[in-house]
């Protein structure tokens, strides 16, 4: 029998809980940690590639936040950065070129992105690999998305 509780994918709050089968629990400490999700990917409004990218960059980073214990209200700052992406791109069609202005503000989000992730996770080679399905971002403004982790990471 293990001594974690684990509550995944709830989202709002967890009221009532039961356990069957489990006698008092004392002296155990409870961990809850944030994690992100992306309202334009559950609604579908995100270009297939973009889409499928961010939904897997997500999974990642929520698998981050909960292996550092990283508090809801040290994500949240970072659910509003993914979200601020996903609202950038969301109008692009497939296969159409792109502003400059727009590459601009994409590759902004990119970096805010990466350094919000830094200030809350410990180790920032796994924020580096954390980012690599969002390749098809880099395609999109011509600039790698690891040379942008990089370059935050470097200051």
């Amino acid at each position: 029998m293990s001594d974690n509780i684990n509550i995944n994918g709830v989202q709002g709050d967890v009221i009532g809980g039961k356990i069957e089968g489990v006698g008092n629990i004392v002296g155990k400490r409870i961990i809850v940690s944030g994690t992100i999700n992306v309202n334009a990917l559950q609604s579908g409004q995100l270009p297939n590639d973009l889409g499928e990218s961010l939904k897997v960059f997500v999974v990642t980073i929520n698998q981050l936040l909960q292996k550092y214990n990283i508090s809801p209200e040290q994500a949240a700052p970072l659910q509003a950065r993914v979200e601020e992406l996903a609202t950038e791109v969301k109008d692009i069609k497939g296969g159409e070129t792109v502003s400059y202005a727009k590459k601009t503000t994409i590759k902004a989000k990119l970096a805010s992105l990466a350094e919000g992730l830094l200030k809350v996770l410990p180790k920032a080679a796994q924020i580096a690999v954390a980012f690599t399905p969002l390749a098809p971002f880099g395609k999109l403004i011509g600039e790698g998305v690891e040379e942008i982790v990089k370059a935050v990471q470097e200051g």
